[in-house]
């Protein structure tokens, strides 16, 4: 049987509409800092992905990935890498596994509705050999918007990440912002 096949933009949203229905009745705060996060960060992602996609040998991806950290926050990431000719893209939500050395105690867990709130954007919530883990087809011409909203989700609902909150980026094919969206006036 051959799979019929389903654009980024329709993957990240039904994973986003999964997540915001089985948000608890109080949610509408959540809804609203959402907004707030996605006006604040959507268009610097979106710069850095459209330069990341388009950079280098499309066979090869190394280096073809957005880190996206949360300010003060020493566990607080999401990372994601265009991958398989840049169709597909593997993303990553930090669990503390790499924050610890090797048979050491885990010092660093997230709480369990940051754990919830990742397994609701499709993230997987094992833990024991990583990262939390995502990965989906992103097709021929990606939806830059959408992959933006599926990470700052993830920043939103596991790791607290709000419009005033500082993201740092990490992004070697893309490493500053342009001009593109800063702010006027």
């Amino acid at each position: 049987m051959v799979g019929v096949p389903i654009s980024v933009s329709s993957i990240v949203a039904a994973m986003i509409a999964a997540a915001m229905a089985a948000m608890p009745a109080g949610a509408a705060d959540d809804a609203t800092s959402m907004r707030a996060l996605r006006a604040a960060y959507r268009c610097p992602i979106v710069d850095r992905l459209e330069r990341i996609y388009e950079a280098g040998d499309p066979s090869e991806h190394r280096d073809r990935f957005i880190a996206v950290n949360v300010g003060g926050h020493p566990h607080g990431y999401v990372q994601c890498i265009f991958y398989d000719f840049r169709t597909k893209m593997l993303c990553e939500a930090s669990s503390g596994f790499y924050f610890t050395k090797p048979g050491e105690r885990r010092t660093f867990r997230p709480s369990a509705t940051a754990i919830a709130g990742l397994a609701r954007l499709g993230f997987s919530t094992d833990d024991s050999q990583g990262n939390f883990s995502v990965e989906f087809d992103v097709g021929a011409k990606p939806d830059f918007n959408a992959i933006a909203d599926f990470m700052l989700a993830a920043l939103h609902d596991g790791y607290g990440a709000r419009a005033e909150t500082t993201l740092t980026f990490n992004s070697p094919f893309a490493p500053r912002a342009t001009t593109l969206c800063t702010p006027v006036g």
